[in-house]
């Protein structure tokens, strides 16, 4: 099972607390900093485990289709406009003077 490594850091700037976690295999490679958001290091444990189960809450039901992301949609043709008639155009012509 992979194994995150978590650490809470005090943005000076701020005075608030941020959360970086690590990859599990790179320990050195950092994957994802949040925000200095919380008021505390306590807060920001709090904020890290709520996000974490929001994440889960997300998943799918065993049997429901895998939602997949990332994968670019497939462009569709613009459709081409017609250009107007040339008695259209002629109409055109006579209302604008």
């Amino acid at each position: 099972m992979a194994q995150f490594r978590v650490e809470f850091v005090l943005d000076q700037a701020s005075g608030k607390y941020l959360a970086e976690m690590y990859h599990p295999d790179n320990q050195d490679e950092l994957l994802v900093r949040t925000e200095a958001l919380y008021p505390s290091a306590a807060a920001a444990v709090l904020g890290l485990v709520q996000m974490f189960k929001n994440a889960v809450l997300q998943f799918p039901q065993p049997g429901e289709p895998v939602r997949t992301i990332g994968k670019p949609k497939k462009a569709k043709a613009a459709k081409k406009t017609k250009k107007p008639s040339k008695a259209k155009r002629a109409k055109r012509g006579k209302k604008r003077k």
